[in-house]
Order: C-alpha cells, then sequence, then structure tokens
C-alpha cells in the first residue's frame, strides 16, 4: 500500500492537484489544513477519478485546519469517523479516521490527522496539542490491544531529535539549548509513543540521514537553503515494522511549505468494503446537482414560468442598453473646464480662485507623524549588511509586544546554515526616521 501525507496549507491553492494525484499514484492521500469549507468543496476536488474522498472541516474557525483522505476504490474503507476518544476535543476538523476490514476478521486503522501547532509553555494552545498527543497515544494504543494494524500520517507537529530540525542542530554544541529541546513535554510524550507503540517509518530506513526536512519557513525563504524541519510523519504500529519497503521525501513538489512524504507498507489481506461509508463526498447533495447552487440561491428570484431555477445565467442581470433617451457621457477637455469656471465666477463673484482662503491644504500627516510631503523624498538608503556587504532588507515586526510595528533592517539573503556564505547574516539595525 502506497501511503502519502502532505500538509498543503490550502487546498485551493494546490494548482496541479490534478497531475499531483495522477503522478504520484497513492492508495491512501492524506493531507492536511486543507483551509476549506463543505459550501467552497467542488467536484474536480472531491470527486478524483478511481477515488473515494473524504473531509474533515472545522466546526467553528473556517479557512483554518481541515483534513481530507483520498482512498483508492479497491481500498474502500468499511467505515469512517472524524473524531475519537474526542481527539480533536475542540472540533478544529483535525481528523480523518479510515476503518479497513482484513481477511483475518481485524481492522487497518488510518488516522490522518492535523496536530495543533505550538511549541511552548508560553503558547495558550500548548495544553490543547499535549492532550491532544494524549489522547492520540490512548486510541491508537487500544487499537494495537485489540491486534488491530494502525497507521498514522499527517502533521504532527512535534520535531523529535537533532536532526530533525536545522535550527536544532546548530545548536548542538549547546548544552543548555539541549536540555530544553529533550525535556520539552510534547517530546517527552510523542517519544513515548514511539518507544511504546508505534514506528516511525522514515527513521526506521534512514536512522541517520540528515538534512531531510519536510517543513520549512517561506517568509525567510527557508527552502532555498534547505533550512527547514521534519515534523510530517508516517507512523505504523511496531508489530508491522518488517513491513515498511521504502520511504521518500518529495522536497522537489511545491506549493506549500511543507513537502509530501511518501512510504510503501506491504500490508496484506484488505477488503473492498461493498458500501461505500454515508460521509464520503460522493453523496454530497450539494455535489450531485439536488441542491440550488449557493450563488444562485443569494440572487432576486423572478416570478412566472419562464424563470429557469437551475440555470445560473437565468439569475444574472442583464445590462440594460442604450436608448435614444439617454444622454451621451461627455469627457472634459481643458478648454471645457476653463470655460466652465468662468461661468462659475461670474455667477458666484464673491468666489476667488486666487484668494488664500480657499485654497486647499493639502499638506497631511501619517500614523507615524511623517508629513506626505517628506514621505515623497522616499526611504533613506538601506545599510549594507556586515557578512555579505549587500544592501539589506528592510521588515516590521508583527509580534505582540513592546517593539510591536517598529520596523528593522536585516539580511536580505534567505536563511540557512550559519557555516553557509550564501545564507543570512546576522545584521541587525533599527530603522530611525530621518
Amino acid at each position: 500500500m502506497k501511503i502519502v501525507t502532505w500538509n498543503v496549507n490550502g487546498l485551493r491553492t494546490i494548482k496541479d492537484f490534478k497531475e499531483f494525484l495522477t503522478k504520484i499514484d497513492p492508495d491512501v492521500l492524506c493531507l492536511q489544513e486543507t483551509k476549506i469549507s463543505r459550501t467552497q468543496l467542488d467536484n474536480e476536488t472531491a470527486k478524483r477519478p478511481g477515488f473515494f474522498s473524504f473531509f474533515s472541516f472545522p466546526a467553528t474557525k473556517h479557512g483554518q485546519s481541515g483534513v481530507a483522505t483520498y482512498v483508492k476504490k479497491k481500498y474502500c474503507p468499511l467505515s469512517i469517523s472524524t473524531d475519537v476518544n474526542e481527539i480533536d476535543g475542540e472540533r478544529e476538523g483535525r481528523l480523518v479516521i479510515t476503518h479497513h476490514q482484513k481477511d483475518n476478521g481485524k481492522m487497518l486503522i488510518i488516522i490522518n490527522v492535523y496536530v495543533p501547532c505550538a511549541y511552548s509553555d508560553e503558547d495558550e494552545r500548548y495544553q490543547l496539542k499535549l492532550k491532544f498527543l494524549q489522547r492520540l497515544k490512548d486510541f491508537v494504543d487500544m487499537q494495537i490491544q485489540s491486534e488491530n494494524d494502525v497507521v498514522i500520517a499527517g502533521d504532527l507537529n512535534v520535531k523529535t531529535e537533532i536532526i530533525d530540525s536545522a535550527e536544532a542542530y546548530e545548536n548542538r554544541k549547546d548544552k543548555q539549548f539541549l536540555t530544553e529541546w529533550y525535556s520539552s513535554a510534547d517530546k517527552v510524550l510523542f517519544r513515548s509513543f514511539l518507544n511504546d507503540s508505534v514506528v516511525d517509518t522514515f527513521r526506521h530506513l534512514y536512522p541517520d540521514k540528515m538534512e531531510s526536512y519536510t517543513c520549512w519557513n517561506t517568509k525567510l525563504n527557508g527552502r532555498a537553503n534547505n533550512y527547514g524541519t521534519r515534523i510530517d510523519y508516517i507512523l505504523i504500529s511496531k508489530s508491522n515494522s518488517t513491513l515498511i519497503k521504502s520511504g521518500s521525501i518529495l522536497s522537489d513538489v511545491t506549493g506549500s511549505d511543507h513537502c509530501p512524504y511518501v512510504t510503501e507498507v506491504a500490508f496484506s489481506g484488505i477488503l473492498e468494503s461493498d458500501k461505500v461509508p454515508d460521509e464520503c463526498t460522493l453523496f454530497y447533495p450539494e455535489l450531485r446537482g439536488t441542491q440550488t447552487n449557493l450563488t444562485a440561491m443569494l440572487q432576486k428570484r423572478k416570478s412566472g414560468p419562464e424563470m429557469e431555477i437551475n440555470s445560473f445565467s437565468s439569475l444574472q442581470k442583464k445590462p440594460k442598453l442604450a436608448t435614444k433617451t439617454q444622454t451621451k457621457l461627455k469627457f472634459a477637455t481643458k478648454s471645457s473646464v476653463s470655460t466652465m469656471s468662468t461661468k462659475i465666477l461670474k455667477l458666484h463673484p464673491k468666489i476667488s480662485s486666487e484668494s488664500p482662503e480657499n485654497k486647499p491644504k493639502i499638506q497631511s500627516i501619517n500614523s507615524n507623524g511623517v508629513s506626505a510631503k517628506s514621505l515623497l523624498k522616499g526611504l533613506p538608503k538601506p545599510p549594507l549588511c556586515s557578512g555579505h556587504q549587500l544592501k539589506s532588507s528592510l521588515k516590521t515586526v508583527v509580534k505582540e509586544g513592546p517593539n510591536f510595528g517598529r520596523r528593522f533592517y536585516c539580511c536580505s539573503l534567505s536563511i540557512g546554515p550559519s557555516s553557509s556564505k550564501s545564507a543570512r547574516c546576522n545584521f541587525f539595525q533599527w530603522f530611525e526616521k530621518g
């Protein structure tokens, strides 16, 4: 079975999704951060030839989170669920679990998951993340105890080892950093998960492989120098570790701040369900033509037999054609404006175009206390960075705090290892108003 996981960071932004699906040809595709609501889902995306798809949408934070699983028809699941054991207690659309029947009476459970992103106690969502991971582990342990096979595929938002983070590897000689790194609660919990229950398919095949990342900071252009992290995993129950055949990070696939990871596992005896689960997008009424298009529903409807309910074109207002009684639009010329001004002055002799009190005051002040006139001079010439003697970039502090909104200069190159000459240097200088 060929399993692929990919955090797409917005499914509608993946322009070549159809081509990707055809080229990679997965048996199971697990997508995270689809950032799509049910009303935005179209047939082209939901119904791919040869696949059944199952979506989980956030109940409240629309446009965020969301996961989707595409399964080849020959692996049609017996049932699906979008939450178990209250793992996704906030109902943020972070789970799709497909249950596949095996010929030995047991089940193959494939969990497509997007774990909340939080990395320290200072983040208010960190405790939510820990609860999520613990409940996920409890569910997986329960399935393994029942002798079911388990696959966990998704963005787990945990950097397990030093070699799974470019930044951490650079700080590997810093004892304080290492202590804090390994003692963080999410890593401790995740490592217990790996020790007790599941196997990391990539590290099983490549235990010491360096610079194998699946996510990069796009704002700092981290992908250019492969300065990233590995937080996307496919984990399987330990009893199936000998079935792992291959694992590849598809770093050449773009379109998101993450890239896909694919693994092949030699599962056998998986039965195709003769009934497609009701949660499949195949049964969404709005994708079967049995509901009026949302756009049409919002349009004003005319009464009468000539109204075509299912025709979008009939709902659009047609522009009125010009009639003989309409006045043609005339464009003002310099001479016509001058003539008009003369007429106005004759009618209102008290108005004088030369009187100072009638002249508009055009000087304005912007939010930073700088006059519009001074802005016309442009920004001062940026300083050269200390590491490369190149023009620096002007940035703005967006993190809440005492420096929020302040501007500063930094090296214009992409972030990367400090040993790389093509990577960003540590130049920093506050922007001072002229």
